[in-house]
């Protein structure tokens, strides 16, 4: 009875490791039928990545979601929240913006914005995942907007900090839902 209980528990601890081993299928990964209120899972809980919305390279990005269901009415611009980024600190958006570099390892993060002006997206303590290949789609994006550049938790090779293509993003906002507009 032991080699059970020792899988489980090496099973859990794989699934820890979010970046760099997340859950998919058919190598694209998964996205999650609801986002936790609190953000990131608490310290030693096993995260689970539940299905929903799998969207498989070159399949159309329109009308899906991804994460809670997008309930805020009222766009934000990226403009304005990245011309004064401390009044909207804590504060929950709804932004729209194009998808100008993604994670792809896992999905876990994107940025949107243009040449100017990019705002670094999390996805909810990793409680769901954006498609891998949502360059140049255009994405609506709910969540809270954090104090501070964005911070690299997926390792520099992946330019988690929101340094691809040499543009720095300079808003970092938690996402509780994504929903693809093209």
């Amino acid at each position: 009875m032991k080699y059970p209980r020792l899988l489980a528990v090496a099973l859990t601890s794989f699934g820890l490791v979010a970046c760099d081993a997340p859950a998919t299928i058919g190598g694209e990964p998964q996205a999650s039928g609801s986002a936790p209120s609190s953000g990131a899972a608490p310290q030693g809980a096993a995260q689970q990545y539940p299905v929903r919305n799998l969207v498989r390279e070159g399949e159309p990005l329109a009308k899906k979601t991804f994460g809670a269901p997008i309930t805020e009415t009222t766009d934000t611009a990226l403009a304005d929240i990245a011309a004064t980024p401390a009044s909207y600190v804590e504060k929950t958006v709804r932004t729209t913006g194009k998808v100008v570099a993604v994670c792809k390892k896992a999905g876990c993060w994107m940025e949107i914005g243009d040449d100017s002006k990019r705002a670094h997206i999390k996805m909810n303590g990793h409680s769901f995942f954006v498609p891998r290949h949502a360059d140049g789609h255009t994405a609506i994006v709910q969540g809270t907007v954090k104090a501070g550049a964005p911070q690299n938790e997926c390792g520099s090779k992946d330019q988690c900090g929101g340094e691809e293509n040499g543009a720095v993003a300079k808003v970092e906002i938690v996402a509780t839902g994504v929903e693809f507009v093209d």
